[in-house]
């Protein structure tokens, strides 16, 4: 059950959203639950090398736009907005070991 759940997923090569993702030309695609149980839907596009923006729409009727922007290859900003009218930005160094 978990293999197929996993193939619709996209994981493990192909699946029904990762097809969808490809037809509609997303970078990224994802159907998750947040900890309280609801359902939401997150659609991402790359607008250049460096700038990443996705979407994240719950069933429980919140929505919420990202930005990401690649500052150098270690540091990263990040701003949301939500459709309560919360913003956030951020500044934040990741590296990889």
């Amino acid at each position: 059950m978990a293999a197929a759940v996993g193939t619709l997923a996209g994981r493990g090569g192909g699946g029904l959203i990762d097809t969808f993702r490809q037809n509609v030309a997303l970078d990224d695609f994802d159907i998750t639950t947040d900890d309280d149980g609801n359902a939401a839907v997150r659609a991402g596009k790359y607008l250049s090398e460096n700038i990443y923006t996705d979407v994240t729409v719950s069933s429980d009727g919140s929505t919420e736009i990202n930005l990401n922007l690649d500052i150098t290859d270690e540091i990263r900003a990040k701003g949301t907005v939500d459709a309560d009218g919360e913003t956030s930005i951020g500044i934040f160094f990741e590296r990889d070991y």
